[in-house]
């Protein structure tokens, strides 16, 4: 890429999020209809430079399509699903490009490697494309190839602070001190080794081992490496066709995103920080539906001092007790370190926030899980965190960020279900409280 090239891309970045600020900050509404052309303009125009150089800034303009309170807002259009192509059909390289990495990682092309290769992906994305192969077993394999010379590409992207921000999303990343952006980047740069990938997958896939509706793919080891990663291939529909499915497949779908969401990282200590809708594959048998979980390059460990702080304060939020949840929560909020100054409990952005978190799971009747709430939540945090009560230090800004991005993922499926029930079914009441 020439130097003009990617002084061209940046400024298009730039123009786009300060395009977005005047419309959040003059605008809230999104109501003028010169607005909605001049963002669909822009969100076209990122999505052309994103498609075309990949890596850090097809991060952002993927995150843009689905991020609530983003450069589109609540609205929708070309624009957003220009952008949302970048999921999963973004512009791929060349058959001789992938064929190339294949055979520099591991000793031979790939149709030496594998009984049969399609040389035409199935799926391309930020950092690599992925695409049909069968085992000389027969298995069916998704072989995903990292772009070759994107690692540069994404270090480069993500060594400017400003950049950085922009990857937490929501204008959050405004808030975020020097240890979280540096995790975040720590986080990003991560996606480029494709074994730790693989080692998180296998995790992922025995701590969901047996549930009927999370599957989670199984790692060929032996055609794998740092920038070749071979699965077995899932098939079903994606999140936008899904979306587009009848009630009941776009609940169960939703119950399941819902459950490894939030049961990953409050029962097996494991969080998948990228909930990019390009990451899940939904099939329907019978009464039944599955849901598949691609993409785990953005996955670390909770530390268990965190994990038993999350715990506790979802505890507080479903305690039938008031007063006492409300303690509950707020310990919760102390061991996580997210409280950062005590007075900020009685602030208007503070009681706003724990509203927003709690009003899905106040009571045993379905809720309806729409954009409106999505929306709600996101600005409610954003405005918690302005307001300086709140902070999200480095191990846990990965997680809120995966929250707030499975908040628009279930907006996508509009599903009213009992999340209550689901919140309590993989964690219980937690009689016993912190000490």
């Amino acid at each position: 890429m020439s130097e003009r090239t990617k002084a061209e891309a940046k400024i298009g970045l730039a123009r786009f999020f300060a395009r977005a600020k005047q419309i959040l900050t003059t605008d809230p509404t999104g109501s003028d209809e010169d607005d909605r052309v001049v963002e669909e303009a822009t969100a076209q125009a990122l999505a052309r430079h994103a498609a075309q150089h990949k890596g850090g800034m097809a991060k952002v303009a993927q995150l843009a399509a689905y991020d609530p309170l983003g450069a589109l807002g609540e609205g929708s259009g070309a624009g957003r699903s220009a952008l949302a192509n970048l999921w999963d059909r973004a512009p791929g390289v060349t058959a001789a490009e992938v064929s190339r990495v294949i055979e520099e990682d591991l000793g031979a092309p790939p149709q030496q490697l594998f009984a049969s290769w399609d040389p035409n992906p199935i799926a391309a994305a930020s950092l690599g494309q992925v695409h049909a192969a069968t085992g000389k077993d027969g298995s069916e394999y998704a072989v995903k190839i990292q772009y070759p010379a994107i690692a540069a590409a994404l270090r480069e992207d993500v060594a400017s602070e400003a950049f950085v921000r922009k990857l937490a999303g929501s204008e959050v990343g405004a808030t975020l001190d020097g240890a979280a952006l540096e995790a975040l980047r720590a986080a990003v740069l991560g996606e480029l080794d494709y074994r730790a990938e693989a080692a998180a997958c296998e995790k992922f896939r025995a701590a969901w081992a047996g549930d009927e509706a999370i599957v989670v793919p199984r790692v060929e080891t032996s055609l794998s490496s740092a920038r070749v990663l071979t699965m077995e291939r899932l098939r079903g529909m994606t999140l936008v066709e899904t979306a587009s499915a009848d009630a009941d497949t776009r609940a169960q779908a939703a119950a399941a995103i819902f459950r490894f969401a939030y049961g990953s990282p409050l029962v097996h200590g494991l969080l998948n920080a990228d909930p990019n809708p390009g990451n899940y594959l939904v099939a329907r048998a019978g009464d039944r539906v599955k849901v598949g979980f691609l993409d785990f390059g953005c996955a670390v460990p909770l530390a268990p001092e965190l994990a038993a702080g999350d715990k506790e304060l979802w505890y507080g939020i479903l305690h039938d007790d008031a007063f006492a949840g409300a303690e509950r929560f707020r310990m919760g909020l102390a061991h996580m370190k997210l409280l950062r100054r005590a007075d900020a409990l009685h602030s208007t952005a503070h009681r706003d926030w724990e509203r927003a978190l709690a009003t899905p799971f106040a009571g045993a009747a379905p809720f309806h899980w729409t954009r409106g709430y999505a929306a709600d939540l996101a600005r409610s945090t954003r405005r918690a965190l302005a307001a300086g009560g709140l902070g999200l230090p480095a191990g846990v800004v990965l997680l809120w960020r995966a929250r707030l991005g499975v908040a628009s993922v279930l907006a996508m499926l509009d599903s009213s279900l009992p999340f209550r029930r689901l919140l309590v079914d993989l964690i219980g009441l937690g009689r016993a409280a912190l000490r």
